[in-house]
């Protein structure tokens, strides 16, 4: 028995579903001023003053009177009854989820003010007659529900704008003095690109208020109006559709779609999973999964997200779900700066409080234990989780509440339908008994009955390829057995498939995923292109490769285990140097992509790649940033496959060219984890400069998480590693690494101590940059230490120095420099001169990308506005500055709580001028 107690508009109580009428008059209003102070007893007193208005019977007879009407009561809610009685008075005793507004404050306090708002059904009670209960209640109530409604705004501002429009112009006259709609009227407009609209809006408040009120707009209206002003357009919130489109030839499965959708309107914002009920592969959990998901995805406005957790995938690991969570917020327009210093559990908290604001769906594909699935359950009820897994996952339902359907293979009439939609209704029609051998081979299993339908559509009699398949036998596998008897079905369907075609297929099976580009595939197989595409076209039309919108191909666990199993029998000189192709193919794309994006550091890869491998031009610092963008994971999971095959001098180049970008895009696990394989590969190798160069990459790394200490030891590791090449530019690009250490560590005095040491055997170096940046730290370590004479001479030095060069952009020697003589000069009280370097240096920060160091840049350069009579445009920077590192764990890179927290208290004595 399920009892419901609503408030939230008209009075209803409802018994299974079922509404229970409360008789009207007195009876209604006791039962709502019970429920409005649910599990606490009332006063008989009070409820008697409530329930006659004001207007009670003679004192003798209340009592009396009220007991009458509390019998009525409880006779009429029946089975629903709530009323109990003791010495105290009445009380209305509810569990946690029984009455709406309970759940409505607790969504409210947990910041789901969405949910919150859709419990309500009206003007609360509504149908409940009572002139005190509506005086002294009701409009607490309303507040409540305006509060969340201002709070759920506010959110929704973060996310999209054009819609809210209409909404908060109807909001503003039905409220007509609540300056909080008006500011977010004039914030929607500004964000909609409608300034002049939106300052119009703030002038109309301005009256209305000064008309009803007679009083001047509020902080937030004039904020409001001050970001119009300024032109400041904050970047809205990203909204992924990663979604990938449902099979275009779907069939059947109509039970569970109708079960899918139950089980979501019954219970929404719960999980649900979709397992096979025999554990195999190929039974269609994810072609069901996304065909219902683009079936509801309209009712997720913020998005959709969208994983291959490979749980059985035989060529690579499953995925790291503190991983995906990071890929995740980096999707939804988490700046790297925040991501690089949080811990997996601090991840998982900021994925469940970045989507418990939003309604998106997101799909957990081939999960492959409860482990994988935990972390990456949203906050929020306005989500939806759809999970797929051989396995069942019992735990997710136990303990998750996760709905289950399972899935088993196609009966014959759904296989048969399936070769129906794919085919035709008359070929199946005239080959009965055909159609039934290739239904018994295929065992019910959509992706079997996908690549024999492709193999149908060439227009071969349905009974020839029933016999073919019937003969086609895989030496020590179980036919029987639906798991390895698909095996058949693809050496079948590779029989009759192009020979360059099918020797693609089987070296995809060295490929580490998730997916490939065109050049990647040439690679491989080391034949034109125009070859490639062919071959490609034609093992997407047999169903054995998936064309993405992206342009990329993928292909399903099942055929890629194949394909590695088919890979294993080829002379092992063919494999190797195919192997060789591809890992040239990554390392040689991932090293044109690092040049791009430094500057003055030699090249690492200098041999040319093997014959036969295809590389995309990588002309710019933009077309850099995009292929490692697509290309990252897959060179992470080469460098893990690379460990099998010993290819220790992939592993550490690799590492060592992608260590940028992963930093900045906030990948700071993968890239320790990363660093490590490349450290212990230039170990085997024996080769001292590797091993110098992983030294100080590791180094990097660790100090970023606050590792100091481990720090300090890579990098006098990486000096004692680069010493016996005497090359004293790499011994003091190691020194720099050092006193940066020092420095966060403030230990200035070692700082200036260890760049003082290299300091005479690089001044007159003929390596221009590489003397700028010594200069630069050496004039950073003379101002840590009060020497500014000093350091202004060294760094107006680098300045001169990188002049020298021809400097791309793409190295923080100059920016860094910027800085510190902004630094210097801000001590001088020179504000001018401060002001223009933190400019110069913020230009270059934002053309690297770097947040993090272009919020620093921020700080400083506010303070120095501020400093010179310029205080807004000092706000605005310190406002910009703190979108960005607001929410930096404590600790975390160069900010430091007290730094911060001046910040916002500038902010704040700006705003109240």
């Amino acid at each position: 028995m399920i009892v419901e107690y609503r408030v939230l508009g008209p009075l209803e109580v409802l018994l299974d579903g079922d509404p229970v009428v409360v008789p009207a008059g007195r009876g209604r209003v006791l039962l709502a001023t019970l429920l409005l102070r649910a599990n606490e007893f009332v006063p008989v007193d009070e409820l008697v003053d409530r329930v006659w208005d004001g207007e009670p019977p003679a004192p003798d007879r209340a009592h009396k009177t009220l007991q009458t009407v509390v019998l009525r009561l409880r006779q009429a809610l029946g089975p629903a009854n709530c009323v109990r009685t003791s010495a105290r008075g009445y009380m209305a005793e509810v569990g946690p989820d029984q009455l709406d507004l309970a759940r409505f404050r607790r969504l409210a306090a947990q910041g789901e003010h969405r949910a919150a708002l859709a419990l309500w059904r009206g003007e609360a009670l509504a149908n409940v007659v009572s002139d005190s209960l509506h005086r002294e209640d009701v409009p607490g109530l309303a507040e409540e529900r305006v509060v969340a409604l201002e709070r759920r705004i506010d959110e929704d501002l973060a996310l999209t704008t054009d819609v809210l429009v209409p909404e908060l112009r109807s909001l503003v006259r039905r409220y007509p003095v609540r300056e909080t709609f008006w500011a977010q009227l004039v914030l929607a407009l500004h964000r909609a690109g409608r300034q002049a609209e939106a300052l119009e809006i703030y002038q109309e408040a301005r009256a209305r208020l000064a008309d009803e009120l007679g009083v001047e707009p509020g902080v937030r209206l004039r904020e409001a109006q001050q970001q119009v002003l300024s032109g400041d357009v904050p970047a809205q919130a990203a909204i992924p559709r990663q979604l990938p489109a449902a099979h275009p030839h779907f069939v059947g499965r109509q039970d569970e779609l109708t079960q899918l959708t139950e089980l979501h309107e019954s219970r929404p914002g719960e999980p649900v999973l979709i397992s096979a009920i025999n554990g195999i592969g190929g039974v269609g959990k994810t072609t069901l999964a996304l065909q219902w998901a683009n079936r509801v995805a309209g009712r997720f406005p913020d998005g959709q997200l969208h994983v291959n957790l490979r749980g059985f995938d035989s060529s690579a690991e499953p995925l790291d779900p503190f991983g995906v969570a990071r890929d995740f917020l980096a999707t939804l327009g988490v700046p790297p700066a925040r991501l690089r210093s949080l811990s997996d559990d601090a991840v998982v908290a900021e994925y469940r409080s970045t989507l418990a604001r939003r309604r998106m769906l997101v799909v957990l594909d081939n999960a492959r234990n409860v482990e994988q699935v935990r972390p990456l359950l949203p906050g929020g009820t306005g989500n939806l989780v759809i999970v797929t897994s051989r396995n069942h996952l019992s735990e997710l339902v136990a303990r998750e509440g996760a709905r289950s359907v399972a899935l088993d293979v196609m009966d014959e009439r759904a296989a048969t339908g399936l070769l129906v939609e794919r085919i035709g209704a008359e070929r199946v029609a005239a080959e009965p008994d055909a159609v039934a051998r290739l239904v018994e081979r295929c065992a019910g299993l959509p992706l079997a009955l996908g690549v024999v339908a492709a193999r149908a559509a060439y227009g071969d009699p349905l009974a020839v390829l029933a016999d073919e398949l019937e003969r086609e036998r895989l030496d020590a596998l179980d036919i029987d057995d639906p798991s390895t008897g698909v095996r058949s079905v693809f050496s079948w369907s590779l029989r009759s498939t192009s020979e360059p075609a099918t020797r693609l297929f089987v070296l995809i099976g060295l490929h580490p995923g998730p997916d490939f580009a065109v050049e990647a595939a040439a690679s491989l197989i080391a034949l034109p292109v125009d070859e490639v595409r062919r071959a490609l076209r034609e093992l997407v039309a047999r169903s054995l490769l998936t064309a993405m919108d992206s342009g990329r191909f993928s292909l399903h666990d099942l055929l890629r285990d194949y394909a590695a199993e088919r890979v294993t029998v080829m002379p092992e000189e063919e494999r190797r140097a195919a192997l060789r192709r591809m890992l040239d193919h990554y390392l040689h794309t991932a090293h044109a992509c690092w040049q791009q994006l430094q500057f003055n550091i030699p090249p690492i890869v200098t041999e040319p790649p093997a014959a036969g491998v295809l590389l995309q031009p990588v002309a710019d610092a933009d077309t850099a940033w995009a292929v490692f963008g697509v290309e990252h994971r897959v060179m992470l999971n080469a460098v893990e496959r690379a460990d099998e095959f010993g290819a220790d001098e992939f592993i550490w180049k690799v590492m060592f060219v992608m260590h940028g970008y992963l930093a900045r895009e906030g990948y700071m696990y993968d890239v320790a984890a990363g660093h490590r394989r490349g450290l212990a590969a230039a170990e085997r190798l024996g080769d001292l400069h590797a091993q110098s160069l992983m030294n100080r990459r590791l180094a990097a790394t660790l100090m970023s998480f606050g590792e100091y200490v481990q720090g300090e030891h890579h990098l006098r590791e990486a000096i004692r590693c680069a010493q016996p090449a005497g090359d004293v530019l790499a011994e003091a690009h190691l020194r720099r690494g050092l006193a940066f250490t020092y420095e966060k560590q403030d230990r200035f005095a070692e700082a200036l101590d260890v760049l003082a040491e290299v300091h005479p055997r690089v001044e007159g170096h003929s390596d221009s940059y590489e003397v700028g940046r010594h200069f630069a730290a050496f004039g950073r370590a003379h101002h840590n230490v009060s020497e500014g004479t000093r350091a202004l001479e060294l760094c107006l030095a680098a300045a001169r120095k990188f002049e020298e060069t021809a400097y791309n952009g793409q190295d923080e020697g100059p920016a860094a420099n910027l800085e510190t003589l902004g630094d210097i000069y801000l001590g001088l009280g020179r504000h001018d001169e401060a002001i223009e370097s933190y400019e110069r240096a913020l230009a270059l920060w934002r053309r690297m990308r770097d947040g993090t160091n272009a919020a620093a840049c921020l700080l400083v350069l506010g303070k120095a506005l501020i400093g010179a009579g310029l205080p807004e445009r000092g706000r605005q920077a310190l406002a910009e500055a703190l979108e960005v590192i607001a929410t930096v764990p404590e600790g975390g890179h160069s900010f430091g709580v007290e730094e911060l927290q001046e910040a916002r208290d500038l902010i704040a004595s700006l705003t109240n001028v």
